[in-house]
């Protein structure tokens, strides 16, 4: 039996809670069936690291730059920021189009943000 592995049972549970927010015959904004698995994956990653991790939603950004989804801090001090796409948006800026083109260039000016949609 192989050794217990916190970072893959986090990984497999992230997958297992959006799948059953995203069961067919729902309607709901699909960023939106991101943000409670996201944060249990990101509780399970800290505390398997032994990292104090908080996510904060919709924290403003200073100079009107926006709202990521989330701030993330550890241990008391602010770490970086979370940015969700729904699944298929895909995380690379060179696929960016319209108002997601424009919010990742606002977003460019501030350090340690991570984008993901749930598949990258």
């Amino acid at each position: 039996m192989a050794p217990p592995n916190p970072l893959l049972d986090a990984l497999r549970n992230f997958a297992a809670a959006v799948a059953k927010k995203n069961a067919p015959g729902l309607t709901a904004g699909a960023e939106e069936q991101l943000r409670g698995p996201f944060e249990s994956l990101l509780a399970a990653v800290a505390d398997s690291l032994g990292v104090d991790a908080i996510c904060t939603g919709e924290a403003a950004l200073p100079n009107r730059l926006g709202r990521p989804d989330f701030a993330v801090s550890c241990g008391g001090a602010l770490a970086g920021y979370v940015e969700l796409k729904a699944p298929g948006v895909g995380a690379e800026q060179r696929r960016f189009r319209g108002r997601n083109r424009a919010q990742f260039k606002r977003f460019a000016a501030i350090p340690n943000l991570l984008y993901g949609d749930g598949n990258e």
